[in-house]
């Protein structure tokens, strides 16, 4: 299983959710999923936004790495694409066949059922990492959650499993 997320510029939301999910992952004891992030716009080798750094610091994640800009091949591989905004959901959509837009999901819909979009908190206030910080470490607890009973023998789709 390859879960993709996605925001603008692989430089906060969706490089937290990456960390944040491997986490959840190793720590259910989970193995064989991949788990990848990348932004629309090509901001390719920038730094990690350094407020979301510190604030990931101190939940216990460690946001290291460089931003890369999402590749046709990230996007035909990835069984679930998972967007932080309604906007990065109609660019997935731009660069792949129709036929494949099962696979794009909204971040607050798949974790929390809210056809909502993450807000993105970059060079924002501090309460706003915060907000961000806590959904992305709660949405990606759920989503470890759904894949633990998919590998038990659950559902055949992580998005039909509800808390």
């Amino acid at each position: 299983m390859k879960i993709l997320f996605v925001c603008s510029a692989n430089i906060c939301r969706s490089a937290l959710c990456e960390v944040v999910l491997r986490q959840k992952l190793k720590e259910r004891g989970i193995t064989g999923v991949e788990v990848d992030s990348a932004g629309v716009h090509d901001y390719s080798g920038e730094p990690r936004d350094a407020t979301m750094r510190a604030y990931a610091q101190k939940a216990g994640y460690e946001l290291t790495g460089k931003s890369k800009c999402i590749s046709q091949e990230m996007l035909e591989s990835a069984d679930y694409i998972i967007c932080m905004e309604h906007f990065h959901v109609v660019e997935v959509q731009k660069r792949l066949p129709y036929v494949r837009w099962n696979r794009i999901h909204l971040f607050n819909e798949f974790c929390f059922e809210e056809r909502t979009g993450l807000p993105d908190p970059y060079g924002d206030t501090g309460y706003m990492y915060a907000y961000v910080l806590q959904r992305i470490i709660e949405g990606c607890s759920t989503i470890a959650w759904k894949i633990s009973k998919l590998m038990n023998g659950g559902e055949a789709s992580l998005w039909q499993w509800n808390r």
